[in-house]
C-alpha cells in the first residue's frame, strides 16, 4: 500500500457581463435572535443590505442561497459549470418532496467567478465557503485577494467544509478575527444541474468564531446567524471552534471510508458486524485523540454527539451497533457517502485526508495510536490515485480485518 501523508492539522490558538437577473431583495424583516455562546443577542435584519455570498455552488451552497433568497435576504451563488448555468437561466429548483413539502423554484443570482459577482452585486457581508475541503485552499486565496482586510474589514469567511485544517489555512490568509468555523448537518444532494434535493431536515448549521471577541466581528456573526435562522435553518453558535469541527468529524466517520473502500452502502456497513467494527475502532481512535487534546465534544444541530461518545465508551460494540446503527443510515436520508460519491464520479481527489488522515496526523503528534484511520486513508487514496483498482478490497468485505493486516 502506497503511503500517503495525512493532512497536517495543528489547530489554532484558543460591471459584469452577466448582471444579476434577480433584483436584490429589500424586504423588511422582524428581529431575529442568534445565540452567542451562553447568551442571546437580538439583531435587526432590516438594515442588512449587503448580500451573503456562497462560494461553491454545489448542493449545500445552493440550498443556503435558495433559502436565504426565499426569505428575502440577498444571496449570491458563485460556482462553475452546468449547475451555475442552469441556475442563471432558471433559478434553483429545490425538491423537498422527501419531506412532504414538494418542489419550488427560487431565483438566485449566480456567477462563474467571485470577481464577477463582486462587480455585479457589491461587497458581501459574509462569504460562505461551501467547496470541498480539497478545493478550499485556492478558493481561500481568491477570497482573501479580492476581499482584503483593508477594504472589507468586517466581512466574514465561514468555512463549512467537512474535516480538519481548512480554518487554519483560512486564518493565515484572511485573518483570524474574520474567520468562522462551520458545520452543516443536513443531507442534501444535487440530482441534476440547477436542482437540489433535501433528504433530511432534523439538522442545521453550527457556527463558531476562531477568535471570540466583542465589537464588529461578534455583531457580524450574530447577524449572519439571524439571517440563516430567518431562512429556516436551525442555527447554533459555539465558543470553541475545535469542538465543532471535531464533533462533525466523528459523525462523518460512520459508513464513509468503509463504504468507499469496500464499495458498499451504509446500510450494509451497519448490517455487517465486521464492517461496523472497522468504523467503531476508527471512532474510538478519534475520541481518544480528542480526549488527549482536551477537545470536548458538543451536540450539533439535530445530533446528540456527546451522548454518542458516551454510549461508545460504555456499551459493548454489538449493543452500540444495534442501537446507533439504524440512526447512522437514517441520518443520510438514503444518500451515499461523500467519499463513495467522489469515487463514483471519477474524481482524483478525496476528503479522506481531511478526516481519517487528519485524525491519524493528530494522533501522531499526541502519542495516540490511530492505526485504523491511517489504513483507511491509505487504502482509499490508493484507489483514488489509481495505484490499485477500485474493486481491490471488495473480496475483503466479509473479513475486513485483512485490510488492516496489509
Amino acid at each position: 500500500m502506497v503511503g500517503y501523508p495525512p493532512v497536517r492539522y495543528d489547530g489554532l490558538p484558543a460591471q459584469s457581463q452577466h448582471r444579476s437577473p434577480h433584483p436584490r431583495a429589500r424586504t423588511r424583516h422582524p428581529q431575529e435572535e442568534a445565540a452567542w455562546g451562553p447568551g442571546h443577542h437580538t439583531v435587526s435584519l432590516e438594515a442588512r443590505q449587503s448580500p451573503v455570498f456562497c462560494v461553491g455552488a454545489g448542493a449545500i451552497g445552493s440550498l443556503i442561497g435558495a433559502r436565504l433568497a426565499s426569505a428575502g435576504i440577498p444571496a449570491v451563488l458563485v460556482g462553475r459549470g452546468r449547475h451555475v448555468g442552469a441556475i442563471r437561466r432558471n433559478g434553483v429548483t429545490v425538491d423537498e418532496s422527501a419531506l412532504g413539502r414538494g418542489r419550488r423554484v427560487v431565483p438566485v443570482p449566480a456567477y462563474d467567478s467571485l470577481a464577477e459577482a463582486l462587480q455585479a452585486e457589491g461587497q458581501p457581508s459574509s462569504v460562505l465557503l461551501t467547496v470541498k475541503a480539497y478545493d478550499a485552499e485556492p478558493a481561500i486565496g481568491e477570497v482573501s485577494a479580492l476581499l482584503p482586510a483593508r477594504t472589507a474589514p468586517h466581512c466574514l469567511l465561514v468555512c463549512l467544509q467537512n474535516g480538519l485544517g481548512v480554518e487554519e489555512t483560512a486564518s493565515g490568509r484572511f485573518g483570524l478575527s474574520r474567520v468562522v468555523a462551520g458545520a452543516i448537518t443536513l443531507s442534501v444532494e444535487r440530482p441534476e444541474p440547477g436542482s437540489l434535493r433535501l433528504l433530511t431536515d432534523h439538522g442545521g448549521i453550527a457556527l463558531s468564531p476562531l477568535a471570540p471577541s466583542g465589537g464588529r466581528p461578534r455583531t457580524a456573526l450574530a447577524a449572519l446567524a439571524a439571517s440563516l435562522s430567518a431562512a429556516g435553518f436551525r442555527v447554533r453558535t459555539y465558543p470553541r471552534f475545535d469542538s465543532v469541527k471535531w464533533s462533525k468529524v466523528i459523525l462523518n466517520l460512520w459508513a464513509n471510508a468503509t463504504s468507499a473502500v469496500f464499495d458498499v452502502s451504509p446500510a450494509r456497513v451497519v448490517a455487517s458486524p465486521a464492517l461496523f467494527a472497522i468504523d467503531w475502532r476508527a471512532f474510538r481512535e478519534a475520541t481518544n485523540v480528542m480526549r488527549r487534546a482536551r477537545i470536548p465534544p458538543v451536540d450539533l444541530p439535530g445530533y446528540p454527539v456527546r451522548l454518542l461518545v458516551l454510549l461508545a465508551s460504555v456499551l459493548p460494540q454489538e449493543a452500540f451497533r444495534r442501537l446507533v446503527g439504524p440512526k447512522v443510515v437514517g441520518g443520510r436520508g438514503g444518500k451515499m457517502p461523500s467519499f463513495w460519491l467522489d469515487l463514483e464520479r471519477g474524481r482524483k481527489r478525496s476528503e479522506v485526508s481531511f478526516l481519517n488522515g487528519a485524525i491519524a496526523s493528530a494522533g501522531d503528534r499526541l502519542g495516540v495510536a490511530t492505526p485504523v484511520n491511517r489504513v483507511l486513508t491509505g487504502a482509499l487514496m490508493d484507489i483514488v490515485s489509481g495505484e490499485v483498482p477500485r474493486g481491490r478490497y471488495i473480496p475483503m468485505r466479509d473479513d475486513p480485518d485483512r485490510l488492516l493486516a496489509l
